[in-house]
C-alpha cells in the first residue's frame, strides 16, 4: 500500500510542527509573477520535466485540457521547512512546453494530490485541501477545501475567498478529486480514513458524505458524464467487498457501490495511485485497474456497471495506471511497470478492442513511475509520470498493425502480397506500406498488394507500414530457396 493511515497523520504533524510561518509571519495569498519557460520538446520519444522545486513519491499530478487543445498539468511540490506549494505547467499539443507558472506560494500544507477542472469563462480552476499557516485568525487556516482561478492560459492565479464546502479536515485528504457540473460549477471530494465527503459549489453550506465498510478509502477520482457525477476509489478493507476499486454515482442522486470485476483476490489488491477513470466520448463510465495479487497479472478495463471487464493486452506487472478518453470514443490506457517503464494502448471507437501496445519507456536514469497520468485529448497519448524527482512528459502515438498474406514463399516465382493494416481491428486507409524497394497505399479497405518479382532473393524481408500521427508497425516476409530440381536417373 502506498499510503496509509499512520503516514498522513505523521506528515501533517510534521508540517504543523516544522512550519517556517508558525512564529507569525505569513505566505502571500497572491502568486509570484510567471517565470518564462525553456520551450523543451515532449513530443513522441523525448521526455521533458515539468515540473520545478522537489516532488516527493506521493505527489499526484492533475491533467485539464482547455478549449485551445492545451494541455494544463496542475503539481503539488514541497518547499524548505516542510511546506508546499503548487506549480503549473502548460503544454502544447506537439508536446513543447509553453508557459510554467506557480499557483500557490508555499503553505503550512498543501493538499498532495490536487485537482485541476474547468473555470469560470473557459479558464482554469485548482482545488486543494491545505492550511496556510499556523496562526489563529488567520485567513485560509481552517483546514478546507479551498480554490485557485485562473484564465485559460493559466498564467495568472488568483485564490479565492470562498471554501468549497464547511468540512475543516480537507486538508488531510487521502486523495482529493474534482469535476464540474455542465453549467460549470464545481464539485470536489476528498476521503479521510473510511469517510469520503464532497461539495457543490463554492461556499460553506453543508457538505454531503457517506462512510464506506471496512478502513480505509484512497485515491479518489472523478467524471461527469452526461448530468451524472462519478466517484471512484481504491480500499482497502479487511475482506473481499471492502477491499479493491470501487464506483459510485454521486450527483444528482446517490447510486450503489459498485466493485469492479477482479480488483481484488480476496481481501488482498494493489493501489495503482489515483483511480484512472474516464468519461467516455459518446457515453459510459470506464475504469482502469490491476487485477491479481502480489503482482499484477494484467490492467483490466471496466465499463462501470458492466457484469466483466476486459483484459488489457501485455499489461502485466503494471504498479501505476492511468486512463484517459480520446476523440470519437476512444479511450488511451497507460501502465507503468517495476523497474520503471511505461506502456500505453490506445481502444477502438468502442472502447472493446485494443491497438497496438506502445512501449513508452522512462525518463533516463529513473526506475520507478510513483504516480501515472494520461490524457488523450487529441488523439494524442499524453503521458505524464512521477519517478520520484519530479514530473515528467511525452507523448505517445496509437500503433498501427500490419499483416502479410502470404508471409512465406519459395524463390523463382512472381508473388503477389497482400497487406491490410488495422488501428484496433479498425482497417486504416492512407497507409504507405513499403518493402523491397517496392510500396504501395492502402484504400478505404486498408488494404493494398506488392508484386514482388520472380528474382527476389531468398531470405527475411521486412515490410513496414506509416501513416501521419500513427507510430510505425513492420512484418516479416521469409523467401525460401528454391527447390532443387532432382536429376532423373539414366536408364
Amino acid at each position: 500500500m502506498r499510503r496509509t493511515t499512520l503516514l498522513v497523520s505523521l506528515l501533517t504533524a510534521a508540517a504543523l510542527a516544522a512550519s517556517g510561518l508558525a512564529g507569525g509571519g505569513t505566505a502571500s495569498a497572491d502568486p509570484p509573477a510567471v517565470s518564462a519557460a525553456p520551450v523543451e520538446r515532449g513530443g513522441p520519444g523525448v521526455w521533458s520535466k515539468l515540473s520545478t522545486g522537489t516532488v516527493g513519491t506521493i505527489h499526484e499530478a492533475s491533467l485539464h485540457r482547455t478549449a485551445d487543445r492545451v494541455l494544463h498539468v496542475v503539481y503539488p511540490r514541497s518547499e524548505p521547512g516542510n511546506l508546499g506549494s503548487l506549480g503549473h505547467t502548460a503544454v502544447r499539443p506537439n508536446g513543447t512546453t509553453a508557459s510554467q507558472s506557480s499557483v500557490l506560494t508555499p503553505w503550512s500544507i498543501v493538499d498532495a494530490t490536487p485537482a485541476v477542472v474547468a473555470g469560470p469563462d473557459g479558464g482554469l480552476r485548482v482545488l486543494f485541501g491545505g492550511q496556510r499557516s499556523t496562526v489563529t485568525g488567520e485567513p485560509y487556516n481552517e483546514g478546507q477545501m479551498y480554490h485557485l482561478t485562473a484564465p485559460a492560459a493559466g498564467t495568472t492565479w488568483t485564490l479565492q475567498s470562498t471554501t468549497v464546502g464547511e468540512s475543516h479536515s480537507a486538508y488531510a485528504s487521502y486523495g482529493t478529486a474534482a469535476t464540474t457540473l455542465a453549467d460549470g460549477t464545481p464539485i470536489a471530494a476528498y476521503p479521510l480514513t473510511s469517510t469520503i465527503t464532497w461539495h457543490v459549489g463554492v461556499n460553506d453550506d453543508p457538505d454531503r458524505s457517506f462512510t464506506v465498510a471496512g478502513c480505509c478509502v484512497y485515491d479518489l477520482a472523478m467524471v461527469r458524464s452526461g448530468g451524472e457525477v462519478w466517484l471512484a476509489w481504491y480500499g482497502n478493507g479487511g475482506s473481499a467487498a471492502t477491499n479493491g476499486t470501487f464506483v459510485r454515482r454521486i450527483h444528482p442522486s446517490l447510486g450503489p457501490v459498485l466493485k469492479a470485476p477482479g480488483s481484488s483476490v480476496g481481501a488482498d489488491s494493489l493501489q495503482t495511485g489515483r483511480v484512472a477513470l474516464a468519461a467516455r466520448a459518446g457515453g459510459g463510465v470506464y475504469a482502469a485497474y490491476c487485477s491479481g495479487y502480489p503482482t499484477c497479472t494484467s490492467v483490466r478495463l471496466w465499463k462501470v456497471g458492466a457484469g466483466g471487464a476486459a483484459v488489457v493486452p501485455g499489461s502485466g506487472g503494471a504498479g501505476t495506471v492511468g486512463l484517459g478518453a480520446a476523440p470519437g470514443g476512444r479511450l488511451w490506457v497507460a501502465w507503468g511497470t517495476d523497474p520503471g517503464v511505461v506502456r500505453a494502448v490506445r481502444t477502438d471507437p468502442t472502447a472493446t478492442r485494443f491497438g497496438a501496445v506502445r512501449a513508452v519507456g522512462a525518463p533516463a536514469g529513473h526506475t520507478r513511475v510513483y504516480a501515472l497520468g494520461v490524457d488523450g485529448g487529441t488523439g494524442r497519448g499524453d503521458v505524464v509520470v512521477n519517478p520520484g524527482d519530479g514530473f515528467w512528459h511525452t507523448q505517445v502515438l496509437a500503433g498501427l498493425t500490419l499483416k502479410a498474406s502470404p508471409t512465406t514463399w519459395r524463390a523463382g516465382r512472381k508473388r503477389a502480397v497482400r497487406f491490410t493494416v488495422t488501428d484496433a481491428g479498425n482497417r486504416v486507409a492512407g497507409a504507405r506500406v513499403t518493402v523491397a524497394g517496392r510500396a504501395c497505399t492502402t484504400g478505404s479497405l486498408g488494404t493494398c498488394r506488392v508484386v514482388l518479382p520472380k528474382r527476389s532473393r531468398p531470405g527475411r524481408k521486412v515490410v513496414r507500414a506509416t501513416r501521419t500521427e500513427y507510430a510505425p508497425a513492420t512484418a516479416v516476409l521469409k523467401v525460401k530457396k528454391a527447390k532443387k530440381k532432382k536429376k532423373k536417373k539414366r536408364r
